[in-house]
């Protein structure tokens, strides 16, 4: 057992590493300069909100598709699975 150890705690680190970037592959990133609230839907029917402050980021999960929309200007878009989306002079566009 103790020859397998390095190679278990190698794999372990590597699984801590790689695992979560994988669980949200969804991303919005705000470019303008004022905060925006960003309202993320799902197929569900669940939902949430969350505050993008100014060059900042924030992952969601968007495997299965969902919607996201910016509270103020009412501009959405919909996802069909995890994208980059950006919000770029109070409208949302997907890169």
């Amino acid at each position: 057992m103790s020859k397998y150890k390095g190679v278990i705690t190698l794999l372990g680190a590597i699984l801590l590493i790689f695992l979560p970037n994988s669980i949200y592959g969804g991303s919005i990133y705000n470019s303008d300069l004022k905060p925006h609230r960003v309202q993320i839907g799902y197929k569900d029917g669940a939902q949430y909100f969350v505050t993008v402050y100014n060059s900042a980021s924030h992952y969601f999960d968007c495997n299965y598709g969902c919607q996201v929309k910016l509270v103020r200007t009412g501009y959405t878009r919909t996802l069909a699975s995890d994208a980059v989306v950006i919000i770029d002079d109070g409208k949302l566009r997907v890169r």
